[in-house]
């Protein structure tokens, strides 16, 4: 029998859809994983691994489909999405490794150093399956292995710049940037080199640094190479592909986890056992800021446990100063957080600015001192609060929050709803003059911002 080449084509095509189950393709960006492959792809990586456990007659995995496209696509080289198709019976012994009963079941795997004496042990997503909720979900897990860099360090988590440049014994790359925070994309690119080479980045740089480093305008992109003090400039495109391709140039080569052999002995004395919850909560370091209700009712309002430290402050981009300031204060705070969680008492702590005049409404209803920085203790379950009073340094903040838990100092209770109103804004109009009919929010897309 002759087949034309055409029919070739056709069934070469449906039998790539047929291997992946006819959900997903390369181009989506999603992960094709199999027992054989899930060890290489899932816990011998430092990236974030979002896993969806499906079957391809599945309904409701179906749905997913599109919205899990759009999100791997979104998060290309920020976080990896993959697939397993269960209804495989090669991938039958790692579906049931990880307990799985229903169809979609999507987990989440941290970053490798994250593992547990080499067994990393996987999340649950509970979210709504939209692709928006899934980008916004991952990219609050992002681990952020970017190192800071000042001509001026204010603390020892921070380089100087000159000491940085002088580091020969690795590879350096550094990006000068205006933004007060990492952008997703280079939080992705650091745990990408994460053991390969150093990524860090300079906020806020002053004329003489970017005179001394020939840079013309922000962002910029250096790379000191490994024996070498003299940075190479970075000239394309400011997008992830081309990027990676250019500190990967100057990177020493891959190395393979050690949690391979670990995991691979765990699967082969308990092939069926499945993967039991992380046994500790892991610190997180962000101080995010509070910009609307949905995220003030994300980071607090929400919380099962735990009181939420709310600090006031000030910044001004286009003064070193102000930012220097300011990241002197988060790392403060940062401080206070992780004392609260080494003794296993949940403190979420966040930041609001001080200048909006929501917030200057929200601080008086709390009785919050007109002096920045400024804090407020708040307990929504007991319907509690605490304006500061004290010293604004680690050891007065940590005094405040002790005496205030032990009735040492005066809390105060509410009965108002805790609300931060929304930004104003106009209305647009339709031709008639009516309002404009609501569309769907897009999923933003995270992957090319420098």
């Amino acid at each position: 029998m002759k087949y034309s080449l055409s029919s070739i084509a056709l069934g070469a095509l449906l039998l790539s859809q047929s291997a992946f189950g006819g959900l997903y393709s390369a181009k989506d960006h999603v992960v094709d994983v199999t027992a054989q492959t899930f060890q290489a792809e899932v816990m011998d990586t430092n990236q974030l691994v979002m896993v969806e456990f499906y079957a391809p007659w599945c309904g409701h995995c179906k749905n997913l489909a599109p919205q899990y496209k759009a999100a791997a696509q979104n998060l290309h080289g920020i976080a990896k999405l993959a697939a397993v198709d269960c209804d495989n019976e090669k991938n039958r012994p790692v579906c049931a490794q990880y307990d799985i009963k229903g169809f979609p079941t999507i987990k989440v795997f941290k970053a490798n150093r994250f593992a547990k004496k080499g067994v990393k042990y996987p999340q649950d997503y509970m979210g709504e399956r939209s692709a928006k909720a899934i980008v916004d979900h991952l990219v609050k897990m992002l681990p952020d292995d970017i190192k800071l860099v000042s001509s001026n360090p204010s603390s020892e988590k921070i380089t100087n710049i000159d000491e940085f440049a002088a580091k020969e014994n690795e590879a350096r790359a550094l990006l000068f940037t205006k933004k007060l925070t990492s952008s997703n994309m280079y939080k992705g690119l650091a745990t990408e080199m994460l053991d390969r080479m150093i990524v860090a980045e300079m906020r806020a740089p002053n004329d003489e640094v970017l005179k001394k480093y020939k840079i013309d305008s922000l962002p910029a992109l250096v790379v000191f190479p490994k024996g070498h003090q003299e940075p190479v400039a970075y000239t394309g495109e400011l997008k992830r592909d081309p990027i990676f391709e250019f500190l990967n140039q100057y990177a020493e080569p891959a190395k393979k986890s050690n949690s391979s052999k670990n995991n691979s002995q765990s699967s082969k004395s308990e092939p069926s056992a499945p993967a039991p919850s992380p046994p500790v909560v892991e610190f997180d370091p962000n101080i995010n800021q509070i910009q609307d209700q949905a995220q003030l009712k994300e980071e607090c309002l929400s919380k099962p446990r735990g009181s939420c430290l709310i600090a006031f402050l000030i910044v001004e981009p286009e003064f070193p100063e102000s930012v220097q300031m300011h990241e002197e204060n988060l790392e403060l705070l940062r401080t206070v957080k992780k004392t609260a969680h080494d003794t296993g008492k949940p403190l979420h702590v966040m930041w609001m600015d001080a200048l909006d005049k929501r917030v200057v409404d929200f601080k008086d209803k709390f009785q919050v001192s007109s002096d920045i920085p400024g804090l407020l203790l708040l307990n929504p379950r007991k319907k509690a609060f605490a304006p500061f009073v004290g010293q604004f340094d680690v050891h007065g903040i940590q005094g405040w929050i002790s005496d205030t838990s032990k009735g040492r100092a005066r809390a105060f209770p509410y009965t108002f709803d805790v609300e931060l109103p929304e930004p104003k804004t106009k209305e647009p109009k339709t031709e008639k003059g009516g309002s404009a009919e609501e569309k769907a929010e897009p999923v933003v897309n995270v992957k090319d911002e420098l």
